[in-house]
């Protein structure tokens, strides 16, 4: 415990001349920052995307100075409540001591008191108790009030231990993380884009799988924290005897170093990552960086789901080389992993939840795909400042991006791939932007096209003959693909295209995202071709469950 001795050797004198310098330096940190904030204002005529881009890290810059001269004022105010404490506490334990010293007590350095005759105890105990309580106070407030020095030094030194929470004072990292979950997201890429790469990397240690998964959060830091979760993922499967199943070879492909555009291996990248269920993910194929042609969002369709990532990572790639624009695979939530119900329960409404023909999925990946958006939009005007942003929805994709854009999802340019409809939440895109271009393609005799003419009330009707879509040419196959030469269409002509980024379907998506002109529909064979595989039979079949699911 401290005691009389070390109390009166606290330099006490020295604390009003910290505080000063304290205050001081953090008058010269906000002119600092207020000069540079102001900077941009000189120039008016400036204006663009790069002027933007600019401005945003004057804003991050502004925030950290700023930040850092509010710990600077929080330490010189703790250090003046420190001055107005213990000062005139220390002086009046001292002045006790002293007048018990001159009575001929013995003070011990605790406070106790002797006294110097058996006829003063009474004394003795009273000014005992007097010197035991102000030495308590003292040691009270000096803890009291050191802690939060340390804390504010710890702050002012990197010292990770505790970090600076968005509601004001400092926390751990796990109670900031549980905070940060509740916040808005540009709430959090506000608070985020302030933190110092040591803070960064202090929250990552604490929980990867939130961090990796918090929107708001800048794609590099979620990048490093899924590539943590990632191996933890693998780590318990092996662990669990599950080594050598397909959930654990794709994370061990998840893991490995992988081509890019330019054909060179480098690590995988993704933005989103749980092993939880089936699974869920956001990959990022290319980089983000001035000069490109564009940026591209692929939501795959039924049947994605983490296991087969590598092979929605393929596609991927050859419509990021085609188009020359980094493409990010999103999958970020359930998808459907059936059409439709076994033919045994045809008639069980219930049957039909989880399916492709249950919008619910639907609703729910478009409001996390809008929630993307708003990160991809940032991202973008910080890497790429001005380069438009374009989102591929495949089959029951298609159907997630139509109502993405209806929960109000900003994109420059939709394209409706195979799609199963044009949204599932009922009502108009809310796209904020006015001058969205939106296109559709759908090879002929794809029997998605049943969906798109009788399913309307699910998934939103028909993208291919819906006003302000111009409809593109699904064509032909390439020459070096599994079907040379042949023209896109049939059940094949669904998803087949792509596997083949030289086709002309293909080659019309990368056209979009890269800006340049695809090519209108060309009439190669009726969309409705006549079959005998039973998809009519099996429609009227589904038709009076269909009839009673919520909309």
């Amino acid at each position: 415990m401290t005691g009389i001795a070390a109390v009166q050797a606290w330099p006490l004198d020295q604390l009003g001349a910290a505080v000063l310098a304290l205050s001081t330096g953090a008058g010269e940190f906000r002119n600092i920052a207020a000069q540079v904030s102001g900077s941009l204002s000189r120039h008016p005529d400036w204006v663009g995307a790069t002027h933007d881009a600019v401005q945003r890290r004057i804003s991050v810059h502004d925030a950290l100075a700023r930040r850092l001269a509010n710990t600077i004022e929080a330490a010189a105010g703790t250090g003046r409540m420190a001055w107005e404490a213990l000062v005139p506490t220390r002086a009046l334990l001292l002045q006790l001591v002293e007048t018990a010293t001159l009575s001929g007590f013995v003070v011990a350095d605790d406070g106790t008191v002797t006294p110097p005759a058996a006829n003063r105890a009474a004394d003795a105990g009273y000014l005992s108790h007097r010197i035991t309580t102000v030495l308590g106070q003292l040691i009270n407030q000096d803890q009291t009030l050191g802690l939060q020095l340390q804390q504010l030094s710890a702050l002012l030194r990197g010292d990770l231990s505790v970090l600076p929470h968005p509601d004001g004072g400092w926390a751990e990292p796990r109670t900031l993380i549980a905070r940060l979950q509740k916040l808005d997201q540009r709430a959090v890429r506000e608070f985020w884009e302030a933190l110092t790469p040591g803070e960064v990397a202090a929250l990552i240690d604490a929980d990867p799988e939130t961090i990796g998964n918090l929107y708001g959060v800048a794609f590099d830091d979620r990048i490093e924290a899924n590539r943590r979760a990632i191996t933890n993922a693998l780590a318990r499967e092996v662990a669990a005897g599950r080594g050598g199943r397909p959930r654990a070879r794709e994370l061990r492909a998840m893991l490995a170093p992988a081509p890019g555009i330019d054909g060179k291996p480098a690590p995988r990248r993704f933005v989103a990552f749980s092993s939880i269920g089936r699974g869920r993910y956001i990959e990022q194929i290319g980089d983000l960086h001035p000069g490109i042609e564009g940026v591209g969002v692929l939501v795959p369709g039924t049947g994605s789901r983490l296991d087969n990532a590598s092979d929605q990572r393929r596609r991927a790639l050859g419509l990021a080389r085609s188009a020359g624009a980094p493409i990010f695979v999103f999958n970020d939530g359930t998808l459907p992993q059936r059409i439709a119900p076994p033919l045994a329960r045809l008639a069980d409404p219930g049957a039909y939840r989880g399916t492709a023909i249950d919008a619910e999925p639907a609703r729910l990946l478009g409001r996390r795909l809008a929630d993307f958006g708003l990160d991809l939009d940032a991202e973008v005007a910080y890497r790429a400042p001005g380069t438009p942003t374009t989102y591929i929805g495949h089959s029951y994709g298609g159907s997630v991006v139509g109502t993405a854009e209806q929960y109000g999802l900003r994109a420059d340019r939709i394209v409706f791939a195979s799609s199963a409809g044009t949204g599932a939440a009922g009502g108009p895109p809310a796209n904020p932007n006015p001058d969205v271009q939106r296109f559709s393609l759908t090879a002929p005799g794809d029997p998605i096209q049943l969906a798109q003419q009788h399913g309307g009330a699910v998934h939103g009707g028909d993208p291919d003959s819906t006003p302000g879509i111009q409809r593109l040419d699904t064509g032909w196959y390439s020459n070096d693909g599994r079907h040379p030469g042949k023209l896109i269409s049939g059940p094949d002509g669904h998803a087949a295209y792509l596997d083949d980024p030289r086709s002309t379907a293909m080659r019309n998506i990368a056209d979009v995202i890269a800006g340049r002109s695809p090519t209108g529909y060309v009439w190669r064979a009726p969309d409705h071709a006549k079959t005998d595989t039973g998809l009519d039979y099996l429609l009227d079949a589904l038709r009076g469950p269909l009839a009673q699911l919520p909309r």
